[in-house]
């Protein structure tokens, strides 16, 4: 394919996957239309495929364009100068408001929607490339506590899969607890109020002295008072 007039330039890919990501996390991979995304972010369409060739593989930079920074700051925060407990509940925290954040939960559901129904899916190479790494640096920090003697004993997937599922339910499940209770579980107060309850849970699973898991649950709700991600951002 021929080159469009339009010259290559940062500024209009930066745009594009801007305007891409919120068409696909609203409308999904199938709902998601091209011409929208070029009228969102003020370019021809022809450059969208210039610059990613088909819709799918624009959807592909899109999720990469989400997850690759998530992989980096999730494996930069678990290399951090801090003891393995205060590293894992930091992770909770940064996983609790980046599903806050929405676009990431959206995307991710709708690939394992397609996933399921055995569509073509990014879920595997999203799996190997970037969860993979992360969950083996989570299995690292863990057995690092635990030799410490700051962890409670225990199967570390148990621990993971029961602090993330608590922080993938509540926001999935908020619709139906809306019409259940009547209480908007997206509300600012609301999701305060359970983002300092999953860290106080995530603090009782995890350490051996439970002074000292409230104490390190506190000390980072102090440090981050609200969404430790709100200066960087979901989007590229």
């Amino acid at each position: 394919m021929a080159a469009p007039a339009c010259p290559r330039s940062e500024a209009s890919r930066d745009a594009i996957l801007r305007a891409a990501v919120a068409e696909f996390s609203e409308q999904g991979p199938a709902g998601a239309r091209m011409d929208a995304i070029a009228r969102a972010a003020g370019v021809n369409k022809a450059l969208l495929h210039y610059y990613f060739g088909t819709k799918e593989g624009l959807h592909g930079a899109v999720l990469d364009a989400i997850f690759g920074p998530v992989r980096d700051r999730a494996l930069a925060l678990l290399q951090a100068p801090e003891s393995a407990g205060q590293r894992l509940l930091h992770y909770f925290l940064t996983h609790f408001d980046r599903l806050a954040l929405g676009d990431t939960a959206r995307l991710m559901a709708y690939e394992m929607m397609r996933a399921r129904e055995g569509q073509p899916s990014n879920l595997p190479r999203l799996a190997r490339t970037l969860f993979t790494p992360v969950h083996q640096a989570l299995r690292q920090v863990f057995r690092e506590g635990l030799d410490a003697g700051e962890l409670r004993p225990g199967d570390p997937e148990q621990v993971f899969r029961a602090v993330l599922g608590m922080n993938v339910f509540y926001f999935i499940s908020a619709p139906v607890y809306g019409e259940i209770t009547g209480e908007d579980l997206r509300d600012p107060a609301s999701v305060a109020r359970q983002r300092g309850h999953m860290l106080g849970v995530a603090a009782t699973l995890l350490f051996a002295d439970s002074r000292r898991g409230d104490a390190a649950a506190r000390t980072l709700l102090a440090r981050f008072p609200r969404s430790s991600l709100s200066a960087q951002g979901s989007r590229p």
